[in-house]
């Protein structure tokens, strides 16, 4: 199909089909279809169409195997992201499904195709591979008839990684209630939808995901902790005042992760000190612990510097750091210099010995360091974009404090040190949300 028919077939969809209004500074994109067959671009909703196809399995006509659709691809792997071996190809969109909200207003939620690779082979017109050269076999997801298929849908919505001629069969899906375009940036806006994939869910992307469990964003001086299923979340309450800075600690070592805000901290010159506001329950009310500490203009941070199980704080100045080892007024503890200026402050425990360790973001390189001392990084690498909000946790519950970052409401996570693909996508909070420490269980 030659681009000027593809560009036509396109911009069709986009007028037949709706996309979010609210999305105004994201620039709409043309073209969406590339290889696809237009048939199927055209009318986006026979793509997947729910009959009767067990794909040689012993599996009844009921089963979910046998409806027409690809399984998620955190059954297959546990990570809400396309696996090794494949590559994001289009994306669909379904309305009223009650899993994304924001303030309580309904909002899409998105369905991206992770093909294979093609592994170098041709695929003719089409614009799919075989599965042989694709290396993924059609099967029943995990071998159960109880899980949607693998490998066995050969087609391509087409809005993600035009530049790819040939892709292999639909291996998994991914789901958020984000565009797909604002993590992956080969993803165009123009739009298909499908509403009756809206209800299909799996356990592994809402209340036992651990990164949805943890998550946490702030909303002027609201505080959003947590969240189970779709729901709302877990704690919700009002502490701190608009210009404060937002962070979670746990202050007097008892294994939950409560608010702290740091008073006088907004970047403007330096000089007055900051006031730190530290509660011990997720609740509003009166803070349990007010000190003073660092000066206007300091970037607050917070992390466990001996291992003693109770987090303290520190302030990074211009690649200083200054680190205070218990929650009360004074002088720092320690000083040392790792950064420069212009850089991000993150503080992890990265090679889990039970010490949060010092680290920065520089756009998107990632330095961080096994000692709280001055040094070369330990640890080096890029990951994400670098307009993009850092965060840090034990994404995966190894132990190991990761990085990841936080763009619009979606949570883009990594579970190692190293650049690449995510391993964890997961929406929670919106686009004007400041992000917050993870909120850990009792």
């Amino acid at each position: 199909m030659g681009n000027n028919l593809i560009d036509r077939a396109g911009q069709f969809l986009a007028r037949r089909t709706s996309r979010r209004g609210f999305l105004t500074r994201v620039a709409v994109v043309g073209s969406a279809i590339a290889v696809a067959p237009l048939r199927y671009a055209l009318r986006p909703q026979t793509a997947y169409a729910t009959v009767c196809s067990c794909s040689g399995s012993s599996c009844d006509c009921t089963a979910l195997c046998c409806d027409g659709y690809t399984e998620f691809c955190c059954t297959l792997n546990g990570n809400n992201s396309c696996p090794p071996g494949t590559v994001a190809a289009g994306w669909w969109k379904a309305d009223g499904s009650g899993f994304c909200r924001v303030d309580g207003v309904d909002q899409p939620r998105y369905y991206v195709d992770c093909n294979a690779d093609c592994n170098g082979c041709g695929c003719g017109s089409s614009g799919i591979c075989s599965r042989s050269c694709a290396d993924c076999d059609c099967e029943c997801a995990n071998g159960s008839c109880n899980n949607r298929k693998s490998c066995c849908t050969q087609f391509r919505y087409g809005q993600c990684n035009n530049q790819l001629r040939c892709v292999g069969p639909i291996q998994c899906r991914v789901v958020t209630c984000s565009p797909p375009w604002q993590w992956e940036p080969t993803c165009t806006t123009a739009s298909a939808t499908d509403n009756v994939t809206r209800f299909h869910n799996r356990p592994c992307l809402q209340g036992d995901n651990p990164t949805l469990a943890r998550a946490g964003v702030v909303r002027g001086n609201r505080w959003f902790l947590g969240r189970t299923g779709g729901g709302p979340a877990d704690f919700d309450f009002n502490f701190g005042e608009d210009g404060d800075i937002f962070l979670m600690g746990d202050w007097n070592g008892d294994g939950i992760k409560t608010p702290g805000i740091v008073r006088g901290a907004r970047f403007g010159a330096y000089g007055g000190p900051l006031t730190w506001m530290l509660k011990n329950t997720n609740e509003a009310g009166e803070p349990d612990i007010v000190l003073e500490f660092g000066e206007a203009g300091d970037v607050p941070v917070v992390g466990d510097w001996s291992g003693a199980g109770a987090d303290s704080i520190g302030v990074f100045r211009n690649g200083r750091w200054k680190l205070k080892s218990i929650l009360v007024t004074g002088p720092a503890d320690s000083e040392f210099i790792f950064g420069e200026p212009g850089d991000l402050p993150v503080v992890g425990d990265w090679n889990a010995d039970g010490i949060d360790t010092v680290g920065v973001n520089r756009g998107n390189e990632w330095r961080l360091r096994n000692s709280n001392n001055a040094g070369a990084p330990n640890i080096n690498f890029s990951y994400a974009q670098p307009d993009d909000v850092p965060v840090v946790g034990d994404w995966d519950g190894d132990g190991v404090d990761t990085v990841g970052v936080f763009r619009a409401g979606l949570w883009i996570i990594t579970n190692s040190h190293q650049g690449g693909a995510a391993d964890q996508l997961c929406c929670f909070g919106s686009e004007c949300d400041l992000p917050i420490v993870l909120v850990d269980s009792p």
